[in-house]
């Protein structure tokens, strides 16, 4: 007989079914006022009665399986534990059997362990579908729902109490153990097949296979291949295995190798290559920037009539583009639009070409292209709405940015808050705060919640344009929503204040920053020791210096350049002499601007001996010794020799590429790039390392210049 559920059952009508099925029903499970069922675990489930209705049993067990609630799927298990031997002389016929379990394969919700070991134990007292594919179908479904190990015990379960098992439901567990990549048990049940009379079939080699392959394991994978391929096997390789494999090899890189597979399966195997196997070598060789061959595989494709398809396509435009060949890669695009017209270019192909235009700031031509997309019925796809928008915010183009962000709004898509974040932080840039607080409210009103980098980047403006009322409500709002400040929200308000020359309120948010648990960084120490010192303040400058190493965090070049900028001004040689030593033996390596302040300072004054110490030093004496010419080379000895130390350091530094960060003086805070603002601004200068050895060998009298690493850098010719 056919069971209707009936949707309408009233808890009422469960009661009664409940009692016409067991003598003491009210003790074994417990129903709800909403109609769910809970079980009482400190109540022995009794035994059906004899006067129990098998009709009533199935249509019971049909609406209790059919519901999520765990409560009615532990009375579901009740009801069969009460139907097997010795509770009961009529065992689960087999309409019971296919009702529990299609209906457990169908649960939406995973069993849980206890219910689990409960299915596990009757499968041992018989109680199993006898259908292969039931069996199949509920293996595979306590795989998908991450019980593989349950799976596996039911599955031996059911085999130990003498249970049919077919090589379906053994490649159901095949796969859910190579989901979790369990290669022991794997290996088992692949011998265990042997001894259950299974025959393992291709699909069984290509569970294998595929496993492997994903596990980087290439070398056991191809060793599955030849077992499959020798005489004695009686499974045939077909294209999907071959596919499988010179995938993995050219995933691993071994593109040789998954040449010598492809002319293997054609020759030993008869075996017929597709686009996908074409494709996958071709995208590994686009990715090894060997695209001469990539053309040769896709010649010898065409030449094999393999129909190409947009995977291919989408593999020597991204290949092209990732090796900065974006023209040829345009040019193939359009050149096969006409000889591929069933081969449309997709949302993929557009990303990858407007991608590559904006990443060489070519934002005319990516926009053409977007425009062409649209034109073509392509839709774009988020990823490509918003590497727009990044990178015409980046370009200073706000408006043609926002106005993408509002076709995208338009399109279905939903504009993430990064992009809104890189959307309020351009326009915070350009000081246009009214825009960038319209944005703000557009985030609140998509139902996004600003995050961090949203309200520092407001923080920031609001301090640049000096309107700290804004920047506070802001900060009190951050605060409100659950996002803390960090230490760039934090250094933005201090370095805000400090250049509006309000020492005292930046001090004041420095030291609340002890009781929010976030530590200050050597960049919000700088801005205050430089602060402290373009307001004579030096000793409280020091203080800080001090403070920030008991504190364990270091000093770098702009800090130690600060600092001596103070001394120089007050004229304290003294102290300058001290950090100096001290710059030296924390291996702080002096910038451009230290050595060019310094240089000038200590020459003035006439400290030549502490100079040219700190640079051998700081430059680990690079230079060759030797004595300088007569004088007539050099008109002030005094002012040469000080040349002479600069120069040293200068072509020491360029030659390590130092980093020459300064404090930003007309301030401000710049753009995140790898989430911490930078306080600092980088100071570039034209000599060239050649340039700068030459004249320094020159002033020293050495017969002949360094040796220069090109001669494209204009080194002067040999005297």
């Amino acid at each position: 007989m056919k069971l209707v559920k009936n949707p309408c059952l009233s808890v009422t009508a469960l009661r009664r079914c409940h009692a016409a099925s067991y003598s003491t029903a009210a003790a074994a499970t417990d129903f709800d006022c909403d109609g769910g069922v809970g079980t009482r675990s400190d109540v022995k489930h009794q035994k059906p009665s004899s006067n129990a209705s098998p009709r009533l049993l199935k249509y019971l067990l049909y609406s209790l399986l059919g519901s999520a609630s765990p409560g009615r799927l532990s009375a579901a298990l009740s009801i069969l534990r009460g139907m097997l031997p010795p509770n009961s002389t009529s065992p689960p016929d087999a309409a019971t059997r296919s009702i529990v379990f299609s209906g457990l394969a169908k649960r939406s919700q995973p069993l849980n362990e206890e219910s689990l070991a409960h299915l596990v134990e009757m499968a041992k007292m018989g109680l199993f579908p006898h259908d292969a594919i039931l069996f199949t179908q509920f293996i595979t479904k306590l795989c998908r729902c991450g019980a593989t190990s349950g799976a596996w015990e039911f599955f031996h379960a059911v085999k130990d109490a003498g249970g049919s098992i077919e090589a379906p439901v053994c490649n159901a567990l095949l796969t859910g153990l190579a989901a979790i990549q369990d290669f022991a048990r794997m290996n088992l049940l692949f011998s265990e097949m042997k001894s259950f009379g299974v025959r393992p079939d291709v699909v069984t080699f290509g569970i294998l296979i595929n496993c492997l392959c994903k596990s980087h394991r290439i070398d056991d994978a191809l060793n599955v291949l030849d077992a499959m391929s020798s005489p004695d096997s009686e499974v045939t390789p077909g294209t999907i295995i071959f596919n499988t494999v010179i995938d993995g090899l050219c995933k691993a890189g071994r593109l040789q190798d998954g040449l010598s597979l492809l002319d293997r399966m054609k020759s030993s195997h008869a075996c017929d290559p597709d686009s996908v196997t074409y494709t996958s070598l071709i995208v590994a060789f686009c990715k090894a920037a060997e695209l001469d061959k990539a053309h040769e595989l896709l010649t010898r494709m065409e030449k094999e009539r393999v129909a190409v398809d947009v995977f291919t396509l989408n593999a020597f435009v991204n290949g092209m583009c990732r090796h900065g060949m974006i023209g040829s890669a345009l040019n193939f695009f359009r050149k096969k639009k006409v000889e591929w017209p069933e081969v449309k270019g997709n949302a993929f192909t557009y990303k990858f070409l407007i991608g590559a235009f904006l990443h060489s700031n070519k934002v005319g031509k990516a926009m053409a292209l977007f425009d062409e997309m649209i034109k073509e019925g392509v839709s774009p796809d988020s990823t490509t709405y918003s590497t727009l928008i990044c990178r015409l915010t980046q370009v200073g183009k706000l408006d043609d940015a926002y106005s993408n962000a509002l076709l995208m709004r338009k399109n279905g898509f939903r504009v993430d808050i990064k992009s809104y974040n890189i959307l309020i932080s351009g326009f915070c840039k350009k000081k246009r705060l009214d825009k960038a607080l319209e944005i703000h409210d557009e985030i609140c009103e998509a139902g996004l919640r600003p995050d961090i980098f949203t309200y520092t980047s407001l923080i920031d403006a609001f301090c640049k344009a000096g309107d700290f009322s804004k920047a506070g409500k802001f900060l009190n709002k951050m605060v409100d929503n659950g996002c803390n400040p960090d230490v760039v929200t934090y250094g933005t308000l201090i370095n805000g204040y400090c250049k509006s020359g309000d020492l005292e309120q930046a001090m004041k948010i420095f030291k609340s920053m002890d009781g929010s648990m976030v530590p200050a960084n050597t960049l919000i120490y700088t801005t205050l020791i430089d602060s402290y010192c373009k307001n004579q303040k030096v000793d409280a400058a020091i203080y800080l210096f001090d403070e920030m190493q008991e504190k364990d965090i270091l000093p770098d070049a702009v800090t130690y350049t600060a600092i001596f900028k103070g001394l120089k001004n007050l004229n304290m040689s003294d102290k300058a002499f001290e950090l100096m030593d001290k710059m030296n033996l924390q291996g702080c390596k002096p910038d451009y601007v230290t050595m060019d302040l310094l240089t000038r300072w200590l020459t003035v004054i006439g400290e030549m001996e502490r100079l040219r110490l700190f640079v051998q030093r700081a430059t680990s004496s690079d230079i060759d010794s030797g004595n300088p010419t007569s004088s007539g080379q050099m008109e002030d000895e005094a002012g040469e020799e000080s040349r002479c130390l600069h120069l040293t350091a200068l072509c020491h530094l360029q030659a390590s590429s130092f980093s020459t960060d300064v404090v930003d003086c007309d301030g401000g805070v710049g753009t995140r790039s790898d989430e911490k603002h930078l306080l600092t601004k980088k100071h570039s200068h034209n000599a060239s390392l050649c340039n700068l050895n030459y004249q320094l060998r020159s002033l020293l009298g050495f017969a002949s210049p360094l040796p220069c690493q090109s001669s494209a850098a204009g080194f002067p010719p040999t005297p």
